[in-house]
């Protein structure tokens, strides 16, 4: 075992169990922080099928066996990041199935089915399952529909209102749905990343995860360029999502925008992390060559993971 941060800190030993003691043993007294202990027990059977998912920035590996039990993937809610990589995951092939937002009536009951639970069997006990979300101190007999929300106005024309654009790796997810489009009351969503926009799997993954009601695009930096003078007869609230800084500044030299949100990047070798101890940006040499173009443009760059974080101005040059 090695310290991908310390590469200087190595755990061996002739099994694996005792190359982790011996890992944990120097990690502990380089650093006075707790391990973490996990739960596990031995499975046997032929391996049918590999799979990765990026999940944060760390690559998970699942195996399913042959013959194996039906997998249910049950995550917290829809958009996060976990639920954005299993959607994608499960759409690569991987078979299991996919239940975002649930609670432990509809776990229990996935668990001790006898026989794999899907289809319209599956959509039943999620609607069942919603019905334990309730006051217990004001229990009602029965439940009314919700009222409809009146569709958010769609101005036929003039030029679109930029209301935020953030630099974020995991593109939608849970603070960009729930938290930052609502803030900003975005009417659209503009993703801009070629290896996304490039994907059809990753694109439907995004597509799910989008709030209801707000329209969503998946650009390439050129195609996203091409469309601004189009976007900017539509008259809408717009909020652009940008997957990494190089693909950012290149938009940027094609269409200035006043500001940027510097909102999540993946920590990585060499990278130094910047906005204070609790952001969650970090940046290498060839990032803070491109933010420091962006600054040089006159863009105003500002570190805030969500609303309710305190904003942090990147006034100089990294």
């Amino acid at each position: 075992f090695v310290d991908v941060e310390q590469y200087q800190i190595v755990g061996t030993g002739s099994t694996v169990d005792e190359a982790r003691a011996d890992y944990s043993q120097r990690l502990q007294s380089e650093e006075d922080i707790e391990i973490p202990t996990y739960e596990s027990y031995p499975v046997k059977g032929v391996i049918a099928e590999i799979s990765s998912v990026v999940v944060d920035g760390n690559t998970k590996y699942y195996v399913l066996l042959e013959n194996d039990d039906t997998v249910y993937v049950l995550t917290d809610m829809l958009g996060s990041s976990v639920n954005n990589s299993m959607v994608e995951l499960s759409k690569n092939g991987t078979k299991f199935t996919v239940v975002s937002g649930f609670n432990i009536p509809l776990a229990l009951t996935l668990a001790m089915s006898p026989a794999p639970v899907k289809g319209t069997e599956l959509a039943a006990l999620i609607n069942e399952a919603r019905t334990g979300l309730t006051n217990p101190n004001a229990p009602v007999e029965a439940v009314a529909a919700p009222a409809k929300k009146a569709k958010a106005s769609r101005h036929s024309s003039g030029p679109a209102k930029i209301v935020l654009a953030r630099l974020d790796y995991r593109l939608l997810h849970g603070q960009v749905v729930f938290t930052w489009t609502t803030k900003v009351q975005a009417e659209r969503i503009i993703v801009v990343d070629n290896a996304a926009a490039n994907d059809d799997i990753k694109k439907g993954a995004l597509k799910l995860a989008k709030p209801q009601g707000v329209r969503l695009n998946v650009f390439t930096v050129e195609r996203a360029l091409a469309k601004m003078d189009k976007l900017n007869t539509l008259g809408e609230r717009v909020m652009f999502v940008f997957g990494n800084t190089a693909e950012m500044l290149q938009f940027c030299q094609g269409y200035k925008l006043d500001a940027i949100n510097l909102g999540a990047t993946a920590n990585h070798d060499g990278a130094d992390q910047v906005g204070g101890k609790d952001s969650s940006v970090f940046f290498d040499a060839t990032q803070k060559a491109d933010i420091n173009q962006l600054l040089d443009m006159g863009i105003k760059l500002y570190v805030q993971q969500t609303p309710t974080y305190q904003s942090v101005d990147i006034d100089a040059k990294l």
